[in-house]
């Protein structure tokens, strides 16, 4: 029987808590993920399949409405802007500005994968643990769309920036993992 131990050591750096915590990333179908999101062209399919694979699971009504009207019928423009050197953020905003910001950011990391990271709760309570500020009541409905992309925009892009990060998909994965840790809220008696 193998068994995953957590190494308590603290990381000096912000690279080796990522290359620590990127180890400990568990997501159902990443393979989904992988076979879609490098395509130069994506399709109708590769759309959906992606939105799937960031759902955990099948799509509801609601959701599948959402992916099928407000970001299915643009594929053209998706590629168009996957396609071009230089993406125009503000175009990109105004064109999916009916979209819940979790999905709009994860159109933008469809797009450009290695520039833009993933959101959700658990990437944004990694951000305020790691920067030392009230991280505790971060959940999917805690926060407006507004103020999920003002973090984005504002702090995590320029954060993400400044750590001179190589690997996108390597970030997502340890922030992802370190976020759920948190929310176990057991995560101080098992660093202790």
């Amino acid at each position: 029987m193998k068994l995953q131990i957590i190494n308590t050591a603290i990381a000096n750096d912000f690279k080796g808590f990522v290359d620590s915590w990127s180890k400990l990333y568990s997501f159902s179908n990443e393979a989904i993920y992988r076979a879609s999101i490098s395509k130069k062209t994506l399709t109708k399919n590769d759309i959906q399949n992606l939105y799937e694979w960031k759902n955990g699971m099948r799509l509801s009504k609601p959701k599948q409405k959402s992916v099928d009207d407000k970001i299915k019928a643009k594929l053209s423009i998706i590629n168009d802007f996957k396609n071009n050197d230089a993406l125009d953020l503000e175009a990109f905003k105004k064109e999916f500005k009916k979209l819940t910001a979790v999905w709009k950011i994860f159109l933008l990391h469809i797009i450009k994968p290695t520039k833009y990271p993933i959101y959700d709760q658990h990437i944004h309570r990694t951000f305020l643990f790691i920067n030392k500020e009230e991280w505790s009541n971060i959940s999917n409905t805690s926060i407006s769309n507004k103020a999920k992309e003002q973090f984005y925009f504002e702090r995590y892009l320029p954060f993400i920036a400044s750590q001179n990060i190589k690997d996108i998909k390597q970030l997502d994965e340890a922030f992802f993992a370190f976020g759920q840790f948190l929310n176990t809220r057991n995560y101080a008696s098992l660093l202790q």
